[in-house]
C-alpha cells in the first residue's frame, strides 16, 4: 500500500457560534484521487482551505506525509507541497502566459532581467503537459477564454511540483476535449506519487477518475466509499439524505397561446436570422456544443447584444430592440450563465439582490417602502427555500445553490411573462439543481414561458417539452418531446457542426 500522504483526525471548525465542521477523519495515500463531494455549503471548501493552510481548524489535527503538523499559511502549506486550484480564476489578464505561470518566480539571468528564452522554454513545457502547446507563451492572458484560463490555473500549480494538488470544479469550464486531457494529466500525476483531490458537483466525473468519493453533509463525513462499491443514485442519498428526482413532468402542462415570437432575429456578428416560438406553460431547452450560438440568441433576445435584424413579439406587441432595462419593462427577464459576475449584488443582502428589479414599484415620492421591501423578499425566500440565517446577511455568505435561488426569486419577482435562462444551474448541487428544477416547472404551470440554454442533455431530457439544437449560429433542428432523445439531440448538435446541411424548415412551436 501507498505511504500516507495526508492524514486529517477529529477535526472540527467553528465560525463563532456555527460548527461548520465536526469531528472529520481522513487518510489518503500518495498516488490516490479522492472525490469530495456534498451539497453547497456542505463544508467541503472550508476543509480544504484547512488542508491548504488559508484557516486553521477549532479542534483536531493533520498529518502530512507521515509527520503531524500546523499547517499555518497558504504559503507554508505551498512550501510543504500543497496547492489549491480554486473555482474563481486568479488570472492577471493584461500579463501573458509565460508572466502568469512563473509569477513571482520568473528565470533571470546574472544581469537580472528576465531570461525571455528560457521563460518560453519552460512554459511550453507546462502548455504541453495541459493540452495546449498550441498557445503563443507570450499571448496575454487576458484573450483566452474561460476554458483555456482553467487550464492555466492548474498549469501554475503543476510548475511547483506539488504533492498534494486540491481542484475546485476543475472542469465547469472546460470542453470535454479539455475535461478528458486533465483527467489524463491527473493520472500522469498520480503515477509521479501526486495526490489529487477533487470537489465536484459532477459525479459521473469522481466516479470515473477517482479511487474513491468522501461525502460531506452539513459539516459532517456522511460517507467514504470505494468508487468501484458505490453509485449515481447511493451518493446522491449520501449528500441530500433523500433521492432527488430529476424526472420530466412537463406532460401535466398544456401550452396554451404564444407568449414569445422572433422572427429572423440576428446578432452583428455570429448568428444567422432564427425564428422561434414560446408558447404559455411551455419549457424549450436550447441545446448545442460550444460556439453553437446558443448564448448569443438568448442575449441577442434579451438586449445585451446589438441585433442587426429581426422581431421579437411578446404577447402580440413588438418590442423596441432597447436594451435589457425594456426588456424587463416589457415582461422579459434573463438570469445569465455568469452568476458572480453578472448576476448577484456581491456587496449587498440577500433582501437588496432579490428585490432589485422591483424597486421602481416599491418607490413612492423617491423612498423605498422599505416594510413592503422586506416582506416581498421574505415571502420568495420562503417559496423558493432560501436556506439563510437572515434575509439582511450579504449574498456572497450564501452557498452558490441558494444565490442562485436568490436570482430565481428575483426574476419571478419582477413576474415576467417569459423566462429566459442561460445554464440555470451550473455549479450548484445537486440538491439545488432538483430545487430548481421545481421552480423552473412551478413558474411553467403557472402560465408563464421559459427559454433555456444548458450544455447539459438530462438537464434538457428533465426539463424541456421542445429542444432547439443550435450549431454554427443557426438552428440545426427542433425536437418535439416525443421525438426527443439525447441521441437525437446530439445527431443534430455534431453533423451540422462537422459540415452538415441545416435541416429542412422546421414548425418552431406546437401546431
Amino acid at each position: 500500500m501507498n505511504a500516507s500522504l495526508l492524514k486529517i483526525a477529529r477535526l472540527e471548525k467553528s465560525f463563532g457560534p456555527v460548527r461548520v465542521l465536526q469531528g472529520i477523519d481522513l487518510d489518503m495515500a500518495r498516488g490516490e484521487a479522492i472525490g469530495l463531494i456534498g451539497e453547497n455549503g456542505a463544508g467541503k471548501s472550508t476543509l480544504m482551505n484547512i488542508v491548504s493552510g488559508a484557516l486553521q481548524p477549532s479542534v483536531g489535527s493533520l498529518a502530512f506525509e507521515g509527520r503531524e503538523i500546523v499547517i499555518e499559511s497558504v504559503r507554508h502549506g505551498r512550501e510543504l507541497g500543497i496547492r489549491f486550484v480554486h473555482q474563481e480564476l486568479s488570472i492577471i489578464g493584461a500579463l501573458s502566459i509565460a508572466e502568469n505561470m512563473f509569477l513571482g518566480d520568473y528565470k533571470s539571468g546574472r544581469s537580472g532581467f528576465i531570461n525571455r528564452r528560457e521563460l518560453a522554454v519552460a512554459t511550453r513545457a507546462v502548455l504541453e503537459r495541459v493540452g495546449l502547446a498550441h498557445l503563443d507563451p507570450w499571448m496575454e492572458a487576458g484573450r483566452l477564454r474561460s476554458g483555456e484560463q482553467q487550464l492555466i490555473e492548474i498549469a501554475k500549480a503543476i510548475v511547483e511540483r506539488p504533492k498534494l494538488l486540491i481542484l475546485d470544479e476543475p472542469t465547469s469550464s472546460l470542453t470535454p476535449v479539455e475535461a478528458q486531457r486533465l483527467f489524463d494529466l491527473v493520472r500522469e500525476l498520480r503515477a509521479e506519487g501526486v495526490g489529487v483531490i477533487f470537489i465536484t458537483h459532477r459525479l459521473e466525473e469522481a466516479l470515473e477518475n477517482c479511487g474513491r468519493v468522501v461525502v460531506l453533509r452539513d459539516g459532517v463525513l456522511i460517507s467514504d466509499r470505494k468508487t468501484s462499491e458505490t453509485s449515481k443514485s447511493q451518493l446522491i442519498l449520501d449528500m441530500v439524505g433523500k433521492t432527488a428526482t430529476f424526472a420530466y413532468r412537463g406532460g401535466t402542462r398544456t401550452p396554451g397561446a404564444t407568449r414569445l415570437s422572433v422572427k429572423g432575429l440576428a446578432d452583428e456578428d455570429h448568428l444567422s436570422p432564427i425564428d422561434m416560438e414560446v408558447r404559455a406553460g411551455e419549457v424549450v431547452g436550447l441545446f448545442g456544443l460550444m460556439g453553437s450560438g446558443r448564448t448569443e440568441f438568448l442575449e441577442t433576445l434579451y438586449g445585451y447584444r446589438r441585433a442587426r435584424c429581426g422581431e421579437v413579439w411578446l404577447d402580440g406587441t413588438l418590442l423596441s430592440r432597447a436594451g435589457a432595462d425594456k426588456s424587463v419593462a416589457s415582461g422579459l427577464f434573463m438570469l445569465p450563465e455568469g452568476r458572480k459576475i453578472q448576476g448577484i449584488l456581491p456587496t449587498h443582502s440577500v433582501q437588496s439582490n432579490i428585490t432589485i428589479a422591483r424597486l421602481p414599484a416599491l418607490t413612492r415620492l423617491g423612498f423605498v417602502a422599505e416594510g413592503a421591501e422586506k416582506a416581498d423578499a421574505a415571502r420568495m425566500a420562503r417559496s423558493l427555500n432560501i436556506r439563510m440565517g437572515d434575509i439582511r446577511q450579504p449574498i456572497t455568505s450564501l452557498s452558490g445553490g441558494n444565490q442562485q435561488k436568490a436570482l430565481f426569486a428575483r426574476a419571478l419577482l419582477a413576474e415576467p411573462k417569459v423566462l429566459l435562462l442561460d445554464e440555470p444551474t451550473h455549479g450548484v448541487d445537486v440538491g439545488a439543481k432538483a430545487e430548481i428544477y421545481d421552480i423552473v416547472h412551478r413558474f411553467a404551470e403557472s402560465g408563464a414561458g421559459v427559454l433555456f440554454a444548458s450544455s447539459e442533455l438530462p438537464e434538457i431530457m428533465a426539463l424541456a417539452d421542445r429542444c432547439v439544437v443550435f450549431a454554427g449560429g443557426r438552428v440545426a433542428g427542433v425536437l418535439e418531446r416525443a421525438a426527443m432523445t439525447e441521441d437525437a439531440i446530439l445527431h443534430l448538435a455534431f453533423d451540422f457542426s462537422q459540415g452538415g446541411q441545416a435541416a429542412a424548415p422546421m414548425p418552431v412551436g406546437p401546431t
